[in-house]
């Protein structure tokens, strides 16, 4: 069976990962070249590629694989460190150092994150931690005294387009400049997101948005209306599709998206962020997305 994309072009080293600005890669780099590992946490939107670059420093750094262990906090809880993590943080390393990869902490209880503190200092001779997050306060600040925090930046948006670009040419996959760029659209910040996009759209050699699974994506949808200054169809669009995980996902998009429409923009920007606040005190998000939708309509040019 063939690799889905999102693990076939996986970043192998440091060049392969997309990253905010050229300081992060620096950072980094830095690591690599002294040869000396801190114990590191990521934060940051899921997609962004935190797990993407805790692997690419590992490989970078020629880490033996039975070195690495790596756990995911949402899955396994307390039992996991208390016994797996423990038992191979204390047994000797067959490189310089071991590594226990931390997968979304901000999942770990916080009794299970007491534990991981002591743990972290009683292992610091012959073990490092790497963690990655979404929501850093989530995760006590005796653990984060224990890391450097890096806080993972939205990738570049030119280099997301040209990492999938090279992703479709490697594939023999065609497609428009028009159609990457609404992908990225949808997609942004999530790395992720966009490739399994661009993967799921691709049919016989081909890049097709209409075709594809993309074409019932409610943000493919409403990009196409605020091009046509349609905001009864927008709200028609975000009505249907308001849910409680993905409400304030709709704020974010059309801030991002609302230049696309030919209205005001900083009065635009102002609405969304007044229904963004609004949010968390509506009983009924549904009536408050319609009518932020209707005050948009009225900026219409």
């Amino acid at each position: 069976m063939n690799k889905l994309w999102v693990e076939k072009y996986r970043p192998k080293t440091l060049d392969d990962v997309v990253f905010g600005n050229t300081q992060q890669y620096n950072f980094f780099k830095s690591i690599i070249s002294e040869k000396k590992l801190p114990n590191l946490l990521f934060v940051g939107h899921q997609g962004t590629g935190k797990t993407s670059l805790s692997g690419a420093l590992l490989n970078d750094l020629n880490f033996h694989p039975e070195d690495i262990l790596r756990v995911n906090c949402s899955d396994d809880k307390i039992d996991k460190i208390r016994k797996d993590v423990k038992n191979f943080a204390y047994t000797m390393p067959i490189g310089s150092t071991k590594v226990v990869q931390l997968e979304e902490l901000d999942y770990l209880s916080l009794e299970g994150q007491a534990l991981l503190r002591s743990l972290i200092e009683e292992v610091s001779s012959t073990c490092r931690f790497i963690g990655t997050a979404n929501y850093q306060n989530k995760i006590i600040p005796a653990i984060k005294d224990r890391f450097s925090t890096f806080v993972f930046q939205a990738p570049n948006k030119d280099a997301m387009l040209l990492k999938v670009a090279e992703i479709l040419e490697q594939e023999k996959i065609e497609f428009s400049i028009e159609d990457l760029e609404k992908l990225l659209s949808v997609s942004y910040p999530s790395l992720r997101k966009m490739i399994h996009l661009a993967e799921t759209s691709s049919k016989n050699g081909v890049l097709n948005l209409v075709s594809s699974e993309t074409s019932n994506d409610w943000k493919f949808e409403v990009l196409s209306a605020l091009e046509q200054n349609n905001f009864c169809a927008v709200r028609t669009i975000l009505c249907s599709n308001v849910q409680p995980e993905n409400a304030s996902d709709i704020f974010t998009f059309l801030y991002s998206n609302i230049h696309k429409a030919k209205i005001d923009q900083d009065q635009g920007i102002i609405l969304i962020a007044e229904y963004m606040y609004k949010h968390a005190f509506a009983s009924d998000p549904e009536i408050n997305i319609a009518a932020m939708c209707i005050e948009l309509s009225l900026l219409v040019k």
